[in-house]
């Protein structure tokens, strides 16, 4: 008995870390870059473009392509801090873990809920695509967070954090939205990477934390991720027969 115990906790943990290994292929860091289009025409010279900030982001598929997903405070940023008032151009990078470079674009995006999607207008993405559960989490039911935190991430190196789904809840100290909360880390960085299963299945999307207490994960509830993504069972399907190939 003790030795099926213990061969089926190896399987189950074997079956994680392959589930794992492969989530974080579709990780991205988000880079948000300026370019201040000032020049100083005595000195003949302009200012440089510069990284202001960074967050996280995963390929989805949106409407049979492949897409970012991330926070809708990263995309769009002037709703939530003050930027300096030049005359600037703000866009965004992607870096996959191979370190190639993305321009993306907005797509759409939901400020409530904050939930962003960006493609690509550099080529397309390389790196394959998260799928969506076909059921939503469970009460303490494990997640797994592959995020950048602090701009963290580099190559293999994709720092992974677990944490129970604990349920969701709608205060007004949250905003307006129902919100999913999850007992795992997140800091600068984190932002609007994904949350998956024991399977790597998407299930929810890190936007912020608990201003005390910053192992209090607030996420995008897994019904407004499939509303959002307009998923349905036939194109996740139809996602996961294409991902076997």
């Amino acid at each position: 008995m003790l030795s099926l115990l213990i061969l089926n906790s190896c399987a189950s943990q074997t079956s994680i870390i392959k589930s794992m290994a492969g989530a974080k292929k579709s990780i991205l860091k988000i880079e948000t870059w300026i370019n201040p289009g000032e020049c100083d025409e005595g000195n003949m010279s302009c200012e440089s473009h510069r990284m202001t900030s960074t967050g996280t982001g995963a390929v989805v598929l949106y409407s049979n392509k492949k897409v970012v997903l991330t926070a809708a405070h990263i995309c769009v940023q002037e709703r939530f801090r003050t930027l300096p008032k030049v005359k600037m151009q703000q866009y965004f990078k992607a870096v996959d873990r191979l370190n190639k470079e993305y321009i993306v674009e907005i797509i759409k995006y939901d400020v409530e809920s904050d939930i962003c999607i960006l493609e690509s207008v550099s080529g397309e993405l390389e790196p394959p695509f998260l799928r969506m559960s076909r059921k939503t989490p469970e009460y303490a039911e494990l997640g797994y967070n592959l995020a950048a935190p602090l701009g963290v991430i580099k190559g293999q190196m994709v720092p992974v954090f677990r944490g129970m789904y604990f349920g969701t809840i709608n205060e007004p100290m949250y905003g307006s939205e129902e919100v999913a909360i999850y007992g795992m880390p997140a800091i600068g960085g984190s932002s609007g990477s994904p949350v998956v299963n024991a399977r790597g299945e998407l299930i929810g999307m890190v936007h912020s934390v608990h201003y005390r207490f910053h192992h209090i994960t607030l996420s995008a509830t897994y019904q407004r991720l499939w509303n959002f993504l307009n998923a349905s069972h036939t194109q996740i399907i139809r996602s996961q027969k294409r991902s076997q190939h």
